[in-house]
């Protein structure tokens, strides 16, 4: 008997029966009392029986009824908080795209509208702040009322509607969600005893967010935000009397009071709320018959959800398949769907608008969008690894004229693009940029596999003798035929894939394929756009990356996403060198000398045709951007070469890469920069100098101030200068390190600080030079 009357007393107390707020008479009930009117009405009302509650008790059972109580679990398990939308934004932090499986905008109680908080009160749980979660008062009367009439009354608290919605979104599959919502007396006990823990855990305010962020409101509107955008194109803080009652009222349902499929059910049913308003004195007689009068007033919103409502469906699409596939956001490919549309991410991305409107009004300009032939663009920063832009001439979809296949991270033959990467791995043996070859047509190789016909130039010119620079000037095919024969096709091939290309079968090639050497295999436009943006960055090589930062929706916590990788990927002089070389191809008689420089600015290109015009390439790079532009028809060059292609309002026969590709390329890129400072390409370097070959910080201990600063710079460190000096020392002239963290040898990370401390009397105030 102790057991079950502290429990009964302890269930008393849960319910709050005694709370001050309850009128004095009410409070004046016994304990035993409250607990028999309101938790056995509880059972008799989730039961459905129309008998007495002493009958009720006596077939229920007051153990039963305690020990299930006594036996729940004390809090409600939130394993799994409310689905949320994941947002998409562009690096300057605004939006363009958001997922969603539910359509829930979180927001405050202090943004909802009063007039909607108070219908919303007034309607569903006028003694929402007075009772403790469950409220025996208006269980009994609902039990009363039920027993005796035929309409029927319910007597769910908001927090146990609440706690209803988060058991259903905990439910791991139908059986446990048909549970969560059943009408059984263990649901109803269980109902009951979560909400009366959750009151005793949140403010009345915090239960009140919760519930308005959580219910449904038909039309896949989850949460009152939601509902205010889809019903009337407005926010949740501009709710009206009439507004708020139509939304309160579709609580009771949501389908059958649907305003869009069942306007008559719901004006009805949001003129019973506007009389329990009117009943309660919360507004006039006049004021609801003005608000009975009134049409419903429908103006469907939407929110955007998935790539196919974004203004940029393709970029869209890259990230989504990055937070899919990457372990940054979840270690299963179930976890990261999960995350992908329930997760309430922000993810800030490296979209550059600037960059992806130039290049879209460039490849709409040149080809339109129903257009056979198609263009893919790609634009990387280098350095960082961020995506800037992904363009194509293609509308978003799968009707006609529509695709939802990415071009530029689709893999196409490149051409004589593939030319600098031919020319970077000669360097790094050792080979210099001024060996020069005889490059006349045709060639036949003595180790490599050669066509029929030999190797020749395009227009079979002949070109004597000619160093590398002038080869990449004029595109010669044998020049480069027989730099691979001395660098090895396997070589290059693994030069390639430390510039970041990771399509190329290096594992199969037998080392005879000197058709790779003038692009016969194929890579996607992003990552040629990649591998040149390690030409101008000093030889760093980044994994191309589209989410660059990201924070949870709720909290403004941050979030991890995918690593770039930035690291020393090839030598400096290298790069540099590359970089120099592909100037080139602007100059007087090369193979963009017609289409002229970028306005105003430096940059480096190469144009690519591969056999039979099958395709054409241009990619080129600043040291603010890199670009990759395709040109090819998508169903197979083969078979539909740009033998004849209509562009720019003209018809072109046997395109190469400076006429359609190349203007699109400089139209995106001096688009990209307007308004970015000119900053020059490197100049040819000494290979091997001043570089690291393995990813260590360098020792500079020793040095002087001027010298170490130098050699942290060239292998991408950012020196910081500590302002405290050392402690007199013999051994040490001033302005010279005595210092550093972290420590020589330590892992080398991009653009990672460097602290130096210099000797006693140094000028610690010396100012570090910009990279």
């Amino acid at each position: 008997m102790g057991r079950k009357n502290a429990a009964l007393t302890s269930l008393h107390e849960l319910m709050g029966s005694a709370r001050s707020g309850y009128p004095e008479k009410e409070r004046a009930w016994p304990a035993r009392l409250a607990v028999w009117a309101g938790a056995v009405a509880v059972v008799a009302l989730s039961a459905g029986t129309l008998v007495a509650p002493g009958a009720v008790a006596v077939s229920a059972g007051a153990n039963t009824l305690v020990n299930l109580w006594e036996d729940l679990p004390e809090d409600l398990p939130l394993e799994r908080s409310l689905p949320q939308h994941t947002v998409l934004l562009d690096k300057d932090g605004k939006e363009f795209a958001r997922f969603y499986s539910e359509n829930r905008i979180d927001i405050d109680v202090d943004d909802v509208s009063p007039t909607f908080l108070e219908t919303l009160i007034d309607t569903e749980d006028a003694r929402f702040y007075e009772h403790n979660g469950v409220d025996p008062y208006g269980i009994t009367r609902a039990f009363v009322n039920n027993a005796v009439n035929a309409s029927q009354q319910g007597a769910s608290t908001l927090t146990q509607q609440l706690v209803q919605n988060i058991l259903v979104n905990n439910a791991r599959d139908e059986t446990e969600e048909s549970v969560a919502v059943g009408d059984t007396y263990n649901a109803k006990i269980r109902e009951s005893k979560y909400a009366v823990r959750l009151e005793q855990q949140l403010s009345k305010d915090e239960i009140l967010k919760m519930y308005v962020n959580a219910v449904y409101f038909g039309n896949r509107a989850y949460g009152i935000e939601a509902a205010a955008r889809i019903y009337f194109n407005t926010s949740a803080s501009k709710l009206n009397l009439t507004q708020s009652a139509m939304l309160v009222g579709m609580l009771k349902g949501p389908a059958v009071y649907d305003p869009v499929v069942h306007p008559e059910a719901a004006t009805m049913r949001r003129n019973t709320v506007l009389s329990v308003l009117e009943r309660r004195g919360t507004i006039t007689a006049e004021e609801a018959d003005a608000a009975r009068e009134a049409p419903l007033g429908l103006e469907r919103g939407s929110v955007p959800s998935s790539c196919g409502d974004s203004e940029y469906p393709f970029y869209c699409h890259l990230v989504r398949e990055e937070i899919l596939t990457n372990p940054a956001f979840g270690a299963t490919p179930e976890q990261r769907a999960d995350r992908l549309s329930r997760g309430g991410m922000t993810l800030t991305t490296g979209l550059d608008r600037q960059a992806m409107e130039s290049s879209r009004k460039a490849v709409t300009k040149a080809l339109g969008d129903k257009n056979r032939a198609a263009l893919g663009v790609a634009v990387v920063e280098p350095g960082t690894g961020h995506v800037a832009a992904i363009t194509q001439n293609r509308k978003w979809g799968k009707g006609k004229g529509a695709t939802e296949v990415v071009y530029a991270t689709s893999e196409f033959q490149v051409g004589s693009s593939m030319k600098p990467i031919v020319l970077g791995t000669a360097l790094s043996q050792g080979v210099p940029a001024s060996q020069r070859y005889s490059a006349n047509g045709p060639y036949y190789s003595p180790s490599l596999d050669d066509p029929v016909e030999g190797f020749h130039n395009y227009g079979y010119i002949n070109h004597g003798s000619v160093d590398a620079y002038e080869a990449i000037r004029k595109s010669i095919n044998v020049y480069f035929v027989r730099l691979i024969e001395q660098t090895g096709v396997v070589d290059v091939a693994k030069f390639a894939e430390m510039l970041g290309v990771t399509s190329l079968p290096t594992d199969k090639l037998s080392g005879r394929e000197a058709s790779l050497a003038l692009g016969a295999y194929e890579i996607s436009p992003l990552e040629m756009a990649n591998a040149y943006a390690s030409f101008v960055s000093g030889g760093v090589v980044c994994k191309p990356v589209t989410v660059i930062a990201g924070i949870r929706s709720d909290t403004g916590e941050k979030i991890p996403v995918p690593d770039a990788d930035c690291h020393q990927g090839i030598d400096p002089g290298v790069a540099d060198t590359v970089a120099d070389a592909l100037k080139e191809p602007f100059k007087s008689g090369g193979t963009l000398s017609g289409m002229g420089k970028l306005k105003g600015r430096e940059a480096g290109a190469k144009t690519g045709t591969t056999n039979d015009f099958s395709a054409n390439w241009i990619v080129g790079m600043t040291p603010q951007f890199s670009t990759a532009v395709w040109l090819g028809d998508p169903r197979g060059g083969g078979q539909y070469p740009l033998d004849e292609v209509d562009a720019y309002g003209t018809t072109f026969y046997d395109l190469t890469g400076s006429e359609v590709a190349g203007p699109v390329w400089k139209a995106t890129m001096e688009g990209a920069h307007k308004g970015l400072p000119a900053v020059p390409l490197p100049e040819s370097a000494p290979v091997g100098v001043g570089t690291v070959t393995a990813k260590a910080i360098p020792d500079v201990r020793g040095l002087k101030v001027d010298e170490a600063i130098t050699v942290l710079l060239r292998n991408n460190l950012t020196p910081v200068i500590n302002k405290e000096p050392a402690k007199e020392n013999p051994l040490y002239t001033p302005d010279t390190v005595t210092a550093q963290t972290p420590a020589p040898g330590s892992s080398l990370k991009y653009r990672q600080e460097v602290a130096i401390t210099l000797s006693a009397g140094s000028d610690t105030s010396i100012s570090v030079p910009a990279e």
